[in-house]
């Protein structure tokens, strides 16, 4: 018997589908999890499928009870082997699975296309004590053509999974292995370092890998926007006018810093005209952008519709489930040059869509390298609309149109010549030796600019001759140097896949993304920002991201550089892709790793200890002694109570729920403004003042005097 092994149920019912499984099997006590019995080419299989992760690495206390108690002094915890366990929440999908890796001859690894695909087959097939013999399939998309083509051809674990690159499953697997417990060893030990010396007595300071850089990003723009001192600079420029007509320059050697030097060369240049030194003209033109991967299409999705990471993935896993899109995790921005004829098929599929039809031309530009080159190529391609294109978008929810658009036109642009503009360049004298250039551009052949992208006017020049006279006007402009901006989310992304290096060619960036030197992986990125948003690391403010107070303190109190390094992340991320394409060594990734993570330990655990207390943390003082205020689930207590302290609130109370801000008035002025909305015993509404009785002991009602 044949075990196929999916790890989740969409991609299962996907390859049911393909495959002609029949019917899905139910658990009866969970419906959730299921299998399909079948027949796969004359022999008996069964589908089977996992909840994303069903197995998982152990705890520290699981190796020894010492770390059940967050001791710096038994710390840190280094397992000389990595021990995995069953996920509680998931042992009843994994109680089935194991009866069928069981009865096995041999399996099929369906699990997603990518390292963390692996690392969760190769846990489970642990996990199972599984010895039967297994195959990758490796599945490009969900369609039926794309899961046929893989089941046709699976892929023994040694055996490269891509014509375009070297690695394999066992390879891939290591990786996963390797992120896992690199992630473990970081975030495990740091964790408890951080807490335990800067966290104080209820807060927990999480440390990551990749969290913990990409937190200090921000940190950084934030402190360069607070230190910044505006400075300020003054702007000459000039309209000069020809017979036809009138246009701007700027004074050629920039910006003054020095007023006086400013209005000196103003007087210079007031009254008189200029003359045309040089005009240059320059022709131009300008490729399609490359192809979307899994960042750039979160990028453009943010600065098209404002969505944020999260919404967009969900739309993406969407798109992917329902077979309209290529698989959506990947770092890569090019195609093969096997997909030409693919692609030229899907394209035409599009230019029906009642949509597209305007973009149908008599003449195809020729694909070029610019997009299809297999050396770019990882071990997926960029993102591209599936061959199961729609007859038309009425059955797509809006959200999924206007993602399926971009991802449409990205590749309809590829049929199209190049924009071609001329570029004019011109130098204009005045008074013999003050200088002032002007620019213009004029679009001569559209090309893929009338697919979407075409600037909204030109910006020309007249027509000028070299030693043509102009009339000016003089215009000098007072400003202030500028702060760099607060990142986006579409921004911080952008700086995630660099490790924050600011790279504006084009061919550059590409080839520092082949380097997979960035912070995270394209699959990981959107999640790392999620969890900075979940722990109050950093905030939204309209589009710009913060680092809260608590994220300002982390980084502030780590003394530890590289682990706030995005360049040394960076490079831990670049060897774990040489583990997973077969050009680094697992085992010595993994001394590095614990010896790496064993020496930061050591520096923050010898780091001075600090307590960190916000502001609102500060106003929570005990009215009745002075104390310090916790939190609990329930309310606020006095952390002086062994001392006979007996302040407590409610953070509900007769019915109404207690705000933060009332408990500081509480404790500031002993007693809150009027709260509307207490119910009686007898369910009648009430409204009164919350008032600290130091008599008493105790909050009491104060009721409003009525007239």
């Amino acid at each position: 018997m044949v075990v196929i092994y999916a790890e989740k149920s969409s991609l299962a019912k996907a390859i049911a589908h393909t495959l002609k499984a029949g019917k899905r099997q139910s658990l009866k006590d969970e419906p959730t999890v299921g299998y399909y019995e079948f027949d796969f080419k004359g022999e008996k299989a069964v589908l089977c499928h996992g909840v994303g992760h069903l197995a998982q690495l152990v705890p520290a206390k699981m190796y020894d009870e010492k770390y059940g108690k967050w001791d710096l002094s038994v710390f840190p915890c280094i397992p000389e082997n990595f021990r995995t366990a069953p996920k509680a929440q998931t042992a009843k999908c994994l109680k089935l699975v194991k009866s069928f890796f069981d009865k096995a001859d041999w399996v099929i690894n369906a699990t997603d296309p990518d390292r963390e695909g692996e690392l969760i087959f190769s846990y489970v097939y642990d996990i199972c004590k599984c010895k039967a013999p297994f195959k990758r399939v490796w599945i490009e998309d969900l369609t039926d053509q794309k899961i046929q083509h893989a089941f046709d051809n699976l892929k023994e674990p040694d055996e490269a999974l891509s014509p375009t690159v070297s690695g394999n499953a066992h390879d891939l697997q290591l990786a996963g292995r390797a992120r896992d417990i690199s992630d473990w060893l970081i975030g495990t030990n740091l964790t408890v370092a951080a807490t335990k010396k800067f966290g104080g007595y209820d807060n927990l300071l999480t440390i990551g890998r990749v969290q913990t850089p990409t937190l200090n990003l921000v940190v950084e723009r934030e402190k360069a926007i607070l230190s910044h001192k505006k400075t300020p600079y003054w702007k000459l420029t000039a309209n000069f006018s020809s017979p036809n007509a009138t246009f701007e320059a700027d004074y050629e050697k920039g910006n003054f810093t020095v007023e006086s030097e400013s209005n000196a060369v103003l007087a210079e240049c007031e009254g008189k005209t200029g003359i045309v030194t040089s005009v240059e003209s320059e022709h131009k033109t300008k490729s399609a952008p490359l192809l979307f991967n899994t960042t750039q299409l979160l990028i453009a999705a943010s600065k098209t519709f404002g969505w944020d990471s999260e919404k967009t993935s969900k739309i993406m896993q969407s798109l992917y489930d329902k077979k309209f899109m290529s698989y959506p995790r990947t770092s890569t921005e090019h195609l093969t040059d096997a997909m030409k004829s693919e692609v030229t098929l899907t394209i035409q599929k599009l230019l029906k869509i009642l949509e597209y039809s305007k973009y149908s031309l008599d003449k195809w530009t020729a694909f070029t390298k610019r997009h299809f080159d297999d050396s770019k190529v990882g071990s997926h391609t960029a993102i591209i609309p599936t061959l199961n294109v729609p007859e038309n978008l009425d059955d797509f929810s809006e959200d999924e149109k206007q993602l399926y658009d971009l991802l449409a036109k990205s590749v309809i642009r590829m049929i199209y010549p190049k924009a071609e503009f001329d570029d004019t360049t011109a130098i204009i004298t005045v008074d013999g030796k003050h200088t002032f250039k002007a620019t213009g551009r004029v679009i001569t052949n559209d090309g893929w600019y009338a697919v979407d992208a075409r600037p909204a006017s030109d910006n020309a020049l007249p027509v000028l001759s070299e030693n043509q006279e102009l009339s000016g006007n003089y215009t000098l402009k007072k400003g202030e140097t500028e702060p760099p901006k607060r990142y986006t989310e579409a921004a911080l992304l952008s700086a995630m896949e660099t490790a924050g290096q600011k790279i504006e060619d084009e061919e550059a960036r590409t080839l520092m993304k082949m380097q997979k030197k960035g912070l995270g992986t394209d699959a990981t990125r959107a999640p790392i920002l999620k969890s900075l948003f979940a722990k109050n690391y950093i905030a939204l403010k309209g589009k710009s991201i913060y680092p809260t107070e608590l994220g300002m303190y982390i980084i502030d109190s780590l003394p530890v550089a590289d682990l706030k390094s995005a360049e040394m992340t960076g490079e831990l991320e670049k060897k774990l892709n040489d583990i997973a394409v077969g050009k680094a060594d697992y085992d010595e990734f993994i001394r590095n790793i614990k010896e790496t993570a064993a020496n930061w330990f050591s520096i923050i655990a010898k780091a001075e200890s600090k307590q960190f207390i916000s502001e609102t943390e500060k106003q929570l003082v005990c009215p009745f002694c002075g104390k310090k205020l916790h939190k609990f689930d329930w309310g606020y207590g006095c952390s002086g109570h062994k001392d006979g302290c007996k302040f407590s609130v409610g953070s509900t109370i007769a019915g109404k729920k207690i705000t933060e801000n009332q408990v500081i008035l509480l404790c500031k002025n002993g007693r809150t403004n009027i709260i509307k909305g207490f119910k009686s015993k007898n369910d009648k509404e009430f409204d009164a003042y919350l008032v600290a009785d130091k008599k008493k002991n105790s909050v009491v009602f104060e009721f409003p005097n009525k007239k």
